[in-house]
């Protein structure tokens, strides 16, 4: 699978890129003798362990308002509807942080409606939830090689693909399923109590249904037929061999016999068919289940401490980012020439098109005491060793328990 060109419907925030691979980018980009590289490499550990420690307390009070519906949880889940709003309010302000972005239900459409990779169709059973929140992390192209007509032919397709998906679902009680007969058979006892959390990696656009716990297989055309024409097949083949004997156009009387070959001939393409349907059925579910057991990345709980730690690095590699180019370049930068330098260095060097976050990083700075704005708009920042002393100070002030 090979990375494309072409273009997303927007250009992602998310940097795509390891913190690690970004500091050592900063570092090669301009001529920096040891003792200098040992500085910015001291700085960026502040930098690191105070965003670290900024994003625990975030951690655990998402933690604390997730633990009464949490359904991995030891305890009996017991949560109103303040609780989901309050849980759901602050995980909605985490994520935008971190640059995910909702997915829209002009997606979820276009998903149902086609396919990419998986040639299956899932219905997705949308009223059984209470709540539903999806949010996408990194969206790019990938050319792929897709078989069809039953692997006769092959195709590449540029697929759009969802670097990360998470998805926040919430069914609805008992008495709803229980409502009503048809409902009856989707009711998932204990196991759908809580808010389910998931984290998915490298989803397709179009094949993003399969995420999504509570589907059932939607055959192809092309899957209907395969498995209806034998059945089809076999009944003209009867009638054309046992018709004129059963209305009499051969001499004789038609015996019991003759009927009985018939229905048992008929009952065996009927088995046949339905075989075929249970096969295929079976086909579906386990292309389904080797797919998400490969994307499948974290749950419930979990997901909360995965998702802060990407929104950890992506905070990180904004102020680095910000603090060296202001610091190393030739030239003062106002705001929007610091967005633009650093734009530009991100695509020559990893190849990603961002929208750098700058304000964002400037905001980091700032707060801080690193950051001075003079009044024509020219950025500055302090020295590599004044911000060590000022971080360092920082962080032994941010807890003073002492009277």
């Amino acid at each position: 699978m090979a990375k494309s060109t072409a273009p997303v419907s927007e250009r992602q925030q998310f940097i795509p890129v390891s913190r690690e691979k970004v500091k050592q980018a900063l570092l090669g980009n301009w001529q920096l003798d040891e003792d200098s590289s040992q500085k910015y490499s001291n700085l960026f550990k502040m930098f690191e362990v105070i965003w670290h420690h900024d994003m625990h307390h975030n951690l655990e009070d998402l933690k604390n308002r997730y633990d009464s519906m949490n359904p991995d949880s030891f305890e009996d889940i017991n949560y109103n509807k303040t609780n989901l709003s309050s849980f759901l309010e602050k995980l909605d302000e985490v994520m935008m942080d971190g640059n995910w972005l909702t997915i829209t239900d002009e997606e979820i459409d276009e998903a149902l409606e086609g396919e990419d990779i998986l040639p299956i169709s899932l219905d997705v059973r949308f009223d059984e939830f209470s709540n539903m929140k999806l949010y996408r992390l990194g969206d790019s192209y990938q050319e792929t090689e897709v078989k069809s007509m039953f692997g006769l032919k092959k195709e590449t397709k540029n697929v759009r693909i969802f670097s990360n998906v998470l998805t926040v679902l919430e069914f609805k009680d008992e008495k709803w399923f229980m409502a009503e007969r048809k409902r009856k058979k989707h009711y998932l006892g204990q196991e759908g109590q809580g808010l389910h959390i998931r984290l998915f990696k490298d989803v397709p656009h179009l094949d993003m249904e399969v995420i999504f716990p509570n589907t059932s297989p939607s055959m192809r055309t092309l899957e209907k037929i395969k498995i209806g024409a034998p059945l089809v097949g076999g009944i003209v083949s009867l009638s054309m061999k046992y018709g004129p004997m059963l209305f009499g156009s051969t001499s004789g009387d038609t015996s019991l016999s003759l009927l009985g070959g018939l229905l048992t001939a008929l009952g065996t393409y009927v088995l046949k068919t339905y075989t075929s349907y249970q096969k295929t059925r079976e086909k579906f579910r386990s292309a389904v289940a080797k797919d998400m057991y490969f994307k499948g990345i974290a749950n419930n709980q979990s997901v909360l401490t995965y998702m802060i730690d990407m929104a950890e690095e992506q905070e990180v590699k904004e102020a680095i980012c910000a603090y060296m180019f202001i610091q190393e370049s030739d030239v003062s930068m106002n705001e929007e020439e610091l967005d633009e330098a650093i734009e530009e260095w991100l695509l020559s060097t990893f190849g990603h098109d961002i929208d750098f976050e700058v304000d964002d990083a400037l905001a980091k700075l700032e707060k801080m005491n690193l950051l001075s704005v003079a009044d024509d708009g020219k950025l500055s920042v302090i020295s590599v060793a004044q911000a060590l002393v000022t971080l360092d100070d920082y962080w032994d002030n941010l807890y003073d328990f002492v009277e």
